[in-house]
């Protein structure tokens, strides 16, 4: 959030190498949100380990695989400009989603916790929100390349 800040990204397109210092700041976050996609990627084999194979869906293979897959091309070929939102949005919804997690391990915790529900919410938000983003920049283009949007739309 910092990085879109400091290098006054625009929301409805932002170019490649266009915000200067915050580029390379930008690049650095946006790594080490790639490799969470390999440690989120994980849980598949917790679930494995745990025995909940009714949990491992093809969406759930599906989604984790791409994410991983898409995110190394990303990471190799545009890892900043109009990349930043998707991350930033998917990072802010994991959070809320691994302290769901977090906290329905506690026993005591668990009749509190009634915002279930609003996390699936918030995934449909964040699917939309990230496409609708993503068309801004079709429809008015900066320079970001438009194979790169058409790819993440």
């Amino acid at each position: 959030v910092m990085s879109v800040y400091q290098g006054g990204y625009n929301f409805f397109c932002q170019n490649t190498h266009s915000g200067g210092e915050a580029d390379n700041r930008m690049m650095n976050v946006l790594w080490w949100y790639y490799f969470s996609k390999l440690i989120e990627f994980m849980d598949t084999f917790f679930f494995i380990l745990r025995k909940n194979n009714h949990q491992i869906t093809f969406l759930h293979v599906y989604h984790h695989a791409t994410m991983l897959n898409i995110w190394w091309f990303v990471m190799n070929w545009v890892p900043c400009g109009h990349s930043y939102f998707g991350a930033t949005f998917n990072s802010f919804i994991h959070v809320l989603m691994y302290s769901y997690y977090g906290l329905s391990a506690v026993p005591a915790m668990r009749p509190y916790l009634w915002w279930k529900k609003y996390i699936t919410q918030g995934q449909l938000v964040q699917f939309v929100l990230t496409m609708f983003q993503t068309s801004c920049a079709v429809v008015w283009p900066c320079g970001f390349p438009m194979g790169w949007l058409y790819f993440q739309i």
